[in-house]
């Protein structure tokens, strides 16, 4: 019995249970409202024959039949019996008859009897008690007599203050019980109705917690949430539930990349959360910038109408590494440009003296020197700035190498900006890398454009560091510059490493740094401006 009940789904357990509070409830009201009924029966029985006796008693055919045998008795007894019974007898049953007691007794104040359903009876002494009506009280009570176990009132035939003999009137409890069994019979009938429709409720709550649960028992349930909830708070992705346009379910590592701290489901998403929040819930998903992070959202829907489950993965970290990457590929890109351009330079500075032509080699030995000077000079004057001077005379290599003039002006002293190297080499990599890209691609589409160039900007502006690149390409329209941000937006078609990631990378570091960025059009609209702010490092002002 043990093993089914432990093997019984949730709605077998609360159907049988339901079924055998119903079944122990109908059995105890049905047993309290039969005793109640009993007593009731009992109460209006002794009612009735109190009142029939009171009545009886008053009438004139008893008192006077009861004074003319009470004035021969005991001389006569016979005689004072056989007179009474004669004058009350028929009277009486005729009475009893019509009001369906059981019996109606006159008797003389010493219990013989005068009138009795059963004649054989008249003449002799009545059984039960007389005492307090012989003090001239009516009183009722529940005695055996030659009928069976009745209910009967007695009450005193009085002549004055003298009384003068006994009327009792009684129901046996045969015929009480039979009334009572009469109207519970009523009662079953209802509690039955009641218990089946209670039943069948039973039954559908019970089909239905079957279908809401699987079919699965309490203990499997508690062990399916315990593992549910193991998964959900362990996983280091973040899971959201929401139902119907609120959060009905959020994990740990949710709260956190959201920032939705003690917030208990349901939450709704138009409720007081940050912009950047709800524009991820009620999003497509796709990569979203929430709170400085950036988060890849994927929308799952579910079979459940209205019921959809997001999955949200923190890629700051690998958005991070991927700057990183790009600083260092760049770098490596513009290394290799510059090393090309040198060694092209170096080829030709040797043919050039095999050929006896010094000063036409010392033309080509020297030519940009004046660039090549001035990075240099940072390249030896500080041990932050060989990285971003080695990156920009890469790209100036490379620049010259697609037919575009860079020009560099900056007006930051060595070693003063305070910016990790790698973040700048990010920034500004990427900026000129796309504006080589658009002075290079309208130069080969536009021949008559004049020479391509790009220009680097550096500076300092009331304590932050500017970085400007400008270019000669075709620029971005307005509704382009909105969209130049967004990850995976390129003007240019997809490379073997993916585009449009670039402008996505330099917004997210300048923004980790608490800089701005912005791009506008170039002058006669021509071309594109991109300007940085970066704050300096506290520790460095």
């Amino acid at each position: 019995m043990r093993g089914w009940w432990r093997s019984a789904s949730i709605a077998t357990r609360v159907f049988t249970q339901m079924a055998g509070i119903l079944v122990l409830a109908a059995v105890v009201a049905f047993g309290l409202l039969a005793v109640d009924a009993q007593r009731e029966r009992e109460r209006e029985a002794a009612v009735a024959s109190q009142e029939l006796a009171l009545a009886m008693a008053a009438t004139p055919t008893v008192r006077q039949a009861a004074a003319a045998a009470f004035a021969a008795y005991p001389a006569d007894r016979e005689a004072a019996v056989g007179g009474a019974t004669d004058a009350m007898q028929g009277y009486v049953e005729d009475v009893r008859a019509a009001t369906r007691l059981d019996f109606v007794t006159v008797m003389h104040p010493d219990g013989t009897r005068y009138t009795h359903p059963d004649p054989a009876q008249i003449g002799r002494e009545f059984l039960g008690t007389t005492a307090p009506a012989l003090e001239g009280a009516t009183f009722t009570e529940v005695f055996e007599g030659t009928l069976g176990p009745s209910v009967r009132a007695v009450t005193p035939v009085l002549e004055g203050d003298r009384v003068i003999g006994l009327v009792a009137a009684g129901v046996t409890i045969e015929r009480v019980g039979s009334l009572v069994v009469a109207r519970l019979l009523a009662v079953a009938g209802m509690l039955a109705a009641t218990l089946a429709v209670a039943a069948l409720a039973a039954w559908l709550l019970a089909r239905r917690l079957d279908r809401a649960t699987g079919g699965h028992g309490p203990e499997e349930l508690a062990r399916l949430f315990a593992a549910h909830e193991a998964a959900l708070h362990s996983v280091d992705d973040g899971l959201v539930l929401i139902e119907e346009g609120a959060v009905v379910l959020v994990n740990d590592r949710a709260r956190a990349l959201l920032g939705l701290g003690e917030r208990v489901p349901p939450i709704p998403t138009d409720a007081q959360l940050p912009h950047d929040v709800r524009a991820l819930l009620e999003g497509e998903g796709g990569q979203v910038r929430v709170g400085g992070r950036w988060l890849v959202v994927a929308r799952h829907p579910t079979a459940r109408p209205g019921t959809t489950t997001l999955t949200i993965r923190d890629r700051t970290e690998l958005q991070r590494m991927t700057g990183e990457l790009d600083a260092v590929r760049t770098l490596a890109s513009a290394l290799r440009a510059q090393t090309h351009e040198f060694g092209n330079r170096m080829h030709t500075v040797a043919t050039l003296i095999e050929l006896d032509e010094p000063r036409r080699a010392l033309e080509v030995a020297t030519a940009g020197r004046d660039l090549g000077q001035r990075l240099a000079d940072r390249v030896v004057g500080d041990d932050e700035e060989p990285v971003i001077a080695a990156l920009l005379l890469g790209k100036a290599a490379q620049a010259h190498e697609r037919g575009v003039e860079m020009h560099v002006e900056t007006h930051l002293a060595p070693g003063t900006h305070g910016i990790d190297p790698v973040d700048f080499v990010s920034v500004l990599g990427n900026l000129v890398d796309n504006a080589i890209d658009a002075a290079a691609e309208r130069a080969a589409r536009t021949p008559g454009a004049g020479q391509a160039w790009v220009e680097v900007y550096l500076d300092e502006d009331e304590g932050s560091i500017v970085l400007q690149v400008s270019d000669s390409g075709a620029g971005l329209g307005a509704a382009q510059r909105e969209r130049a941000f967004v990850p995976g937006w390129s003007t240019k078609p997809a490379g073997p490493h993916g585009r449009g990631f670039g402008l996505s990378i330099v917004r997210e570091t300048v923004e980790r740094l608490g800089g701005t960025v912005e791009i506008r059009a170039g002058e006669a609209d021509a071309g594109a401006v991109v300007t940085v702010l970066v704050p300096r490092p506290e520790e460095e002002r």
